[in-house]
């Protein structure tokens, strides 16, 4: 059966694999569903006060910006007070993944409400110049959204589908992997960030696809537990090593030697019995010669070949 970009939004995974719903990053993204007139005791504080009608001229695009605002609202509070108003109990989890977290959400409304190029410009727009700087408790680092194409969105939803929702679910998803559709679409998660390092090695620093990869880098970096994937330059492989992490490749990234480890155990054993792997990527792995080496995809995939004959 064919599939659409609508079978990956993150409801469809949940759909499939119904204990996603009690992963904390599901409850977060959840929360970004949740109409700002229902918050009791915020009077409400997180609804957007401003009129965009006029301005933007597209009611479903209006919508989307008015929720954008509400939700930057509450993560800025939330990063900012010692509260649970809005994110029961999960105050770290929101300063460190907030952000990636949300932009997930946003790019899962794109494409699941199937925007075209023009309403795509006019949430950037919008963000730009009607909500960025009018939201209260703006952090120093507040949110900046990229100004992306729908294709580029589709590229981060995979690399946020793997790192989130199959890193957090990994112990549930070892006994719940046979629809091999979704498995496939955690694995592109990671070719699609194993190709970024390389893309973004040799584009502009100006590329607005790479500026998000580059903030999501630093997002995986000193040990963020949050993220399924961790990554250390020189200076800090020594402290992964230390802490047992699990290598998978070391890649050069504008000049920079990066190692890439999965954050724990839990997810390497499942790549390792799982139908993760392709047909496609063991023929791939056949012609590898190197190992170990910085050679992009097949270096990894040869990897989790190795260690599916041989046991830890």
């Amino acid at each position: 059966m064919a599939t659409s970009d609508k079978d990956f939004s993150v409801d469809k995974i949940k759909q499939e694999y119904k204990f996603i719903k009690d992963s904390n990053f599901y409850k977060i993204y959840d929360e970004f569903n949740k109409n700002c007139d229902l918050y009791v005791g915020d009077i409400p504080g997180s609804c957007y006060k401003g009129e965009l009608g006029n301005h933007v001229g597209d009611t479903n695009v209006t919508g989307l910006l008015k929720d954008l605002y509400s939700n930057l609202y509450r993560i800025y509070y939330t990063m900012q007070t010692v509260s649970n108003d809005y994110f029961e109990n999960k105050r770290h989890e929101v300063i460190k993944m907030g952000y990636i977290y949300l932009k997930y959400w946003l790019y899962d409304k794109i494409t699941k409400q199937d925007f075209n190029d023009s309403q795509i410009q006019k949430i950037f727009d919008g963000w730009k110049n009607y909500i960025k700087d009018n939201v209260p408790n703006k952090p120093e680092n507040s949110c900046i959204f990229f100004n992306l194409n729908k294709n580029e969105m589709k590229k981060f939803k995979k690399i946020y589908a793997f790192s989130t929702i199959l890193y957090e679910n990994v112990n549930s998803f070892e006994s719940h992997n046979n629809n091999s559709k979704y498995m496939d679409y955690f694995g592109e998660g990671l070719d699609e960030f194993i190709s970024s390092i390389n893309k973004c090695s040799i584009e502009k620093s100006t590329d607005n696809y790479c500026n998000e990869f580059t903030e999501f880098l630093n997002i995986c970096k000193d040990g963020n537990e949050y993220a399924g994937i961790i990554v250390h330059d020189e200076s800090t492989k020594r402290k992964a090593d230390r802490a047992e992490k699990y290598l998978l490749a070391s890649e050069i990234y504008k000049d920079n030697h990066l190692y890439i480890y999965l954050n724990d155990k839990k997810m390497l054993n499942f790549l390792k019995t799982s139908n993760f792997l392709s047909n496609k990527y063991r023929t791939t792995i056949a012609a590898t010669s190197v190992v170990g080496s910085a050679i992009g995809l097949s270096s990894i995939f040869y990897y989790f070949y190795k260690v599916n004959l041989n046991s830890i």
